[in-house]
């Protein structure tokens, strides 16, 4: 058996930019099925990258949580998110 060809791996933008002229290709021939079928795939590209800036993020969302929830008592750093909560009385 043969080795395969291997497919360079497109980014978000090429990908996106790719199901817009397929997409475009579609409406002119009246292919509503395919023109579907590639804002379809747009979206799911999408989600993708949005589910993976989010992920890249996600640190930097907690700390700047961490950081509103410790402003809001009064907390000197991160370390101190439960500090308030210690005593058995403010619970």
């Amino acid at each position: 058996m043969g080795k395969k060809k291997k497919i360079p791996a497109y980014s978000y933008d090429e990908s996106l930019e790719m199901l817009a002229k397929l997409q475009q290709m579609a409406i002119d021939e009246g292919n509503i099925n395919l023109a579907l079928k590639a804002e379809e795939l747009k979206c799911k590209i999408a989600s993708a990258l949005a589910d993976k800036t989010y992920e890249e993020n996600k640190d930097d969302l907690t700390k700047i949580l961490v950081d509103f929830i410790n402003d809001k008592h009064n907390c000197k750093n991160t370390e101190d998110l439960c500090a308030a909560f210690d005593d058995e009385e403010t619970l």
